[in-house]
């Protein structure tokens, strides 16, 4: 198992923005936004894959990873900011967006406002909104904060989780959760200053929003579900090639929600024709 390259970190909104690069200066820009609680580390593969072809970053976005806690919230337009002052900081003048879970809300709202960077989009097994057989299941359990060991982050991890590799859900649980002074294990996401359930499941403001986005954006999007997730029903898949311009999906067999970390391989077989590779 390969590791994660070094953290490197950009000052944004007087919040430290943890991020990590792979490939050469010059290719063509590829920037990864993981899902809600979750880390950069879960594209690693994915990341490594692109290389050959992509200059790619992942951001541990606000509140994520080995980012700061914001100072100023999280609401979706704070995540939008940051991704655009990062493009600009960058100077990218062309960049092509995968984003899992709330990471391909923000690449659909930031790509609504710079029409001219984006030019292609992957949203990973996320839509503007829910499924109703996701609405109506029963709240899940709120995540412990505490663990005694990193093992019994891995153990709660994999509760939720039956697809994903021993060894891959090991490294998720690394990326994760962090070891405070007393010893015990905590997350490093800052789960105390989210909203739960996320406002974005039942906002009609924020559903609309995405709907928009959906119709209003001109470059290409792909859809990747994982075929053992209800989060993203049939009827939703084809209102969006719908009402969108170009709009692709497909599903991956054995995977939940975070596609890439249930099924690395698959996922890098799934996107390849669309970005290229």
């Amino acid at each position: 198992m390969s590791n994660m390259p070094a953290a490197q970190v950009a000052l944004i909104s007087g919040n430290s923005l943890a991020f990590y690069e792979w490939g050469q200066q010059g290719d063509p820009v590829l920037i990864c936004l993981h899902s809600h609680t979750n880390s950069a580390a879960s594209w690693r593969e994915f990341a490594e894959f692109a290389s050959s072809k992509y200059h790619v970053f992942a951001l541990d976005q606000r509140g994520h990873g080995n980012s700061g806690w914001a100072k100023d919230g999280y609401a979706r337009d704070r995540f939008v900011e940051d991704l655009t002052e990062f493009v600009k900081i960058r100077t990218f003048e062309s960049i092509t967006l995968i984003g899992c879970s709330m990471g391909g809300w923000h690449s659909i709202l930031y790509a609504v406002n710079n029409p001219g960077v984006v030019e292609r989009i992957v949203m990973v097994d996320i839509a503007p909104e829910p499924s109703q057989e996701r609405l109506q299941a029963p709240a899940a359990a709120p995540a412990p904060m505490v663990f005694q060991t990193l093992e019994d982050g891995y153990q709660w991890l994999r509760s939720g989780n039956v697809l994903a590799t021993d060894i891959r859900l090991h490294e998720e649980a690394k990326s994760r959760l962090k070891q405070t002074n007393s010893g015990v294990w905590t997350w490093k996401a800052d789960l105390n200053g989210f909203d739960n359930p996320l406002p974005d499941m039942t906002s009609t403001e924020l559903i609309n929003r995405y709907w928009s986005a959906i119709e209003t954006i001109q470059c290409p999007i792909f859809e990747i579900r994982g075929k053992k997730s209800d989060l993203v029903s049939d009827n939703t898949i084809d209102k969006m090639k719908r009402l969108g311009k170009d709009v692709s999906s497909v599903d991956v067999a054995n995977a939940g929600h975070v596609v890439m970390v249930d099924q690395p391989e698959a996922f890098i077989e799934a996107t390849r024709g669309f970005v290229g590779l």
